[in-house]
């Protein structure tokens, strides 16, 4: 067994679905390729529509996957970058503008970074934590748009940041699983956002494209256009409410996903003729018990279950107000993606492009991947991100977010391994202006911006912690 952990030449990343713990440790080789030294998944407990309900069994959970990375690829994991999802994982978009601090009017970096700064020190509402900060565009004198505004000249650089948002109690409960486990969570990233940065092209990027992460029990959603990330959100419906609709036909669990995935289709009338009527037997409680199910009523019930999310996934993109921009379509990806006629099913009711996603593209050769980059997409984006963040010397064009590097907010918890619920956050605070009346300037419109900012998230926030009922999904 090949040891490198002296080399610490990798991140860990870990995905935390619904079903299944993804971890992964990599890095990048020389032609810029991601190299995974090795990938573990185990089944998952504790967690519901992307949120730690039991920590006892996602710490255990966790723990076995952590375990046999270790044992199996002589890798130490101390310290992880980690996905979010859930319901409470949302959007909101705030504005505001700098006066230009040279006399010549010619906007510098020191003027973009003082932007960025203020919009980093903007503190949410009680409840509520920014995952992440993502300039949408920058406008010069409230006039002339530009996503590359150092060079040009004005008076007043004004910019639109989208905030990723999440309920504090998700983060604090994922925080608490890594600090029972004595690592250093560095930063938690949207999922949606990482699976989007692992199977997106830049031509995808560039004329819109809604990736669509079909998990166990939820669906991630992230939308670009023009080269930015422009929404991501999260429907409580995921692949399991499929499973559910099979198990009420009395089949056992213990042969739903496989069934499913074997003999399911997405779309009824697209199984052959001759095939419609065939029968798959399954062995019942007992030797002598057997349970039957046709591959065309298997179908109805996948279809109509499926049908279910394309619906919500529309109307979510359509709030978005990106119905109309997506040039590329859709990028189906998750282990939900991986049934079959899936992509048919979109594509009749949407009348979009639509692919199933292959990370493959950005991995080398010698990558360990034991899933397939479909269901691993999360993963891999994670990996991708985390390194752009760590700092690590790689070549990330292929997954920037257009995100600001925001330290003060990562999540972090001890590095030795004991039990402990401490934590800590600091800000930076905003850089002084020599100018005064300038400053004053900035102090009046930055007030006016905030009250505006902070009542618009409030609201978004009002009802993300309702409880959905199973009959309602």
């Amino acid at each position: 067994m090949m040891k490198i952990v002296d080399n610490k030449n990798y991140i860990v990343a870990i995905d935390l679905g619904c079903s299944r713990v993804k971890i992964a440790a990599g890095n990048m080789d020389a032609d810029g390729k991601l190299n995974i030294l090795g990938e573990v998944t185990q089944p998952m407990n504790g967690m519901v529509r992307g949120e730690v309900t039991n920590i006892e069994h996602v710490t255990a959970s966790v723990r076995g996957a952590i375990d046999e990375l270790e044992n199996q690829f002589g890798i130490k994991v101390d310290e992880v970058y980690t996905g979010i999802s859930g319901q409470d994982i949302k959007c909101a978009k705030s504005s505001y503008f700098v006066y230009i601090s040279g006399q010549d009017g010619e906007i510098r970096e020191e003027d973009v970074r003082k932007l960025s700064e203020s919009m980093n020190n903007l503190q949410p509402p009680e409840g509520i934590v920014i995952l992440d900060r993502i300039p949408q565009k920058y406008a010069i004198d409230s006039r002339e748009e530009t996503m590359q505004p150092v060079g040009r000249f004005g008076q007043q650089l004004e910019s639109t940041f989208n905030f990723i948002l999440s309920g504090k109690n998700s983060v604090e409960r994922l925080q608490k699983t890594f600090q029972r486990l004595g690592i250093t969570c560095r930063k938690m990233f949207a999922s949606g956002i990482a699976s989007a940065a692992a199977v997106l092209t830049e031509d995808e990027k560039e004329l819109g494209a809604a990736v669509v992460d079909i998990g166990a029990e939820c669906t991630d959603i992230c939308i670009w256009h023009d080269n930015i990330m422009r929404h991501v959100g999260v429907i409580p419906i995921g692949s399991n409410a499929v499973n559910r609709d099979i198990r009420s036909n009395a089949i056992p669990d213990r042969y739903i996903e496989k069934l499913k995935i074997s003999h399911g289709y997405a779309v009824a009338n697209n199984i052959p003729e001759d095939k419609k009527n065939n029968i798959i037997r399954l062995k019942g409680r007992t030797q002598r018990e057997t349970k039957e199910i046709s591959l065309y009523n298997l179908a109805q019930i996948i279809e109509a279950r499926m049908l279910d999310i394309v619906e919500n996934v529309v109307e979510e993109i359509k709030d978005a107000g990106y119905a109309k921009k997506l040039g590329s379509g859709f990028v189906l990806t998750g282990g939900g993606a991986l049934l079959n006629d899936l992509e048919t099913l979109f594509r009749e009711h949407t009348s979009y492009d639509v692919r199933i996603a292959d990370a493959g593209h950005i991995l080398n050769d010698a990558s360990k991947t034991p899933d397939t980059t479909t269901e691993a997409s999360t993963v891999i984006g994670l990996l991708l991100l985390g390194l752009e963040e760590s700092g690590l010397p790689v070549n990330m064009s292929a997954s920037h977010v257009g995100s600001t590097s925001d330290k003060t907010h990562d999540v972090e918890t001890p590095k030795n391994r004991k039990n402990t619920e401490e934590s800590s956050e600091n800000d930076d605070q905003p850089s002084s202006d020599d100018d005064r009346e300038r400053e004053e300037k900035d102090k009046k419109g930055k007030g006016k911006k905030k009250k505006g900012f902070f009542n618009r998230i409030s609201g978004i926030f009002t009802d993300i912690f309702d409880v959905v009922d199973d009959e309602e999904i």
